[in-house]
């Protein structure tokens, strides 16, 4: 798409339907290449879905939730997943193609197959005897770092051979930061490459539908504070100053900002935050205010009893509710940032009287 296109497309669909739009073109290609031969798709099978818990929140409905109801389903597949599979001679391309007896297979590919991968180079510049690839649907945010790596490379902690990661992935600070904590080595894969005895992690849990064992898993890295949060304690995470590597957004943080320092909470600017400026936090973290972002997943470090998500117009998904239901928080709100300073001030006045009452 070019660059006078994407322009007009951010400036006249909202990001939900822009990538919706993205994926129906994608689909047409997927197609066309399956039909060629040159592409596998997951089998409907493997990508089956059932609901297995229905999840309620209070406060506004997003409006990407069909039907105005507060309410949302945790989605599982219906078959259960191998944890790995071993695959031979595996050709990976730094977009993150898994190549495999000269056919694409997306049940070995680093992000949904699109033009660009299918198209791009796959002759391997260099061969490995051995190593791991992890297969995922998404690898553009801290989100889909945390939602579809961590978790796959948390639960085999010990590699017994080096790590391939796609080459821009493999450039963000947090995973070099991530992987150097886990005493995990790995190479960015620049150039296509084969790895001869390759063992592919696969996605156990659908998109980001946590439940608790996936919660658990990330907490052996999130090592949760074991202090109790105060009574009364109050932590907005702003992203004040901070751009969307998805979707471009807007909160009213200073608004919120001046309703937390009022309360006598903590403000956490999450473009600058650390790791222990969150661990530090933890004390405060009785009712955690977030605008949508990855920041959050830093609260599985926290024990919360309250969580309210200032959410998008023009773009929301359901990670963070599932999460922190998996995370046993008690009570969810959710509140429109799009309708106004009063009224997100008000919403969240509310919810933290409720909170006091009970």
């Amino acid at each position: 798409m070019s660059a006078l296109v994407q322009a007009a497309a951010d400036r006249f669909l909202s990001a939900a339907a822009l990538a919706t739009a993205r994926r129906r073109v994608s689909d047409v290609w997927r197609f066309l290449f399956a039909r060629a031969g040159v592409y596998v798709p997951i089998s409907d099978a493997d990508r089956a879905i059932v609901l297995v818990k229905k999840l309620t929140f209070a406060g506004d409905t997003p409006v990407q939730v069909k039907g105005g109801v507060g309410e949302q389903g945790r989605m599982a597949f219906r078959a259960e997943r191998p944890d790995s599979e071993r695959v031979e001679n595996l050709v990976v391309t730094p977009l993150g193609a898994g190549w495999s007896e000269a056919r694409l297979q997306e049940r070995y590919s680093a992000g949904a197959p699109g033009l660009r991968m299918l198209l791009a180079p796959r002759w391997p510049a260099a061969t490995y005897p051995s190593g791991y690839w992890v297969q995922s649907a998404h690898q553009d945010t801290y989100g889909d770092w945390v939602s579809e790596y961590l978790g796959p490379l948390a639960r085999r902690p010990a590699l017994d051979a080096p790590l391939f990661l796609p080459a821009r992935l493999a450039s963000r600070p947090y995973v070099r930061r991530d992987l150097a904590a886990l005493g995990l080595d790995y190479v960015a894969v620049v150039k296509p490459v084969r790895i001869e005895a390759a063992r592919v992690l696969r996605q156990q849990k659908y998109f980001v539908h946590f439940d608790r064992r996936d919660v658990d898993t990330l907490r052996s890295i999130f090592k949760p504070v074991d202090a109790e949060p105060r009574p009364g304690g109050l932590i907005y995470l702003s992203r004040a100053g901070e751009v969307s590597e998805v979707a471009r957004r807007d909160y009213p943080n200073a608004a919120i900002e001046e309703l937390v320092r009022a309360r006598g909470g903590r403000i956490l600017r999450t473009a600058a935050a650390s790791f222990e400026d969150y661990r530090r936090a933890a004390v405060d973290a009785e009712t955690v205010i977030f605008d949508h972002g990855s920041a959050f997943y830093n609260a599985l470090a926290w024990r919360p009893r309250q969580v309210i998500e200032i959410v998008s117009d023009r773009w929301w998904n359901n990670a963070f509710l599932m999460l922190a239901d998996a995370m046993g928080v008690p009570r969810y709100v959710i509140v429109r940032g799009d309708l106004g300073k009063r009224h997100v001030v008000t919403m969240i006045n509310e919810a933290l009287d409720h909170s006091a009452r009970t």
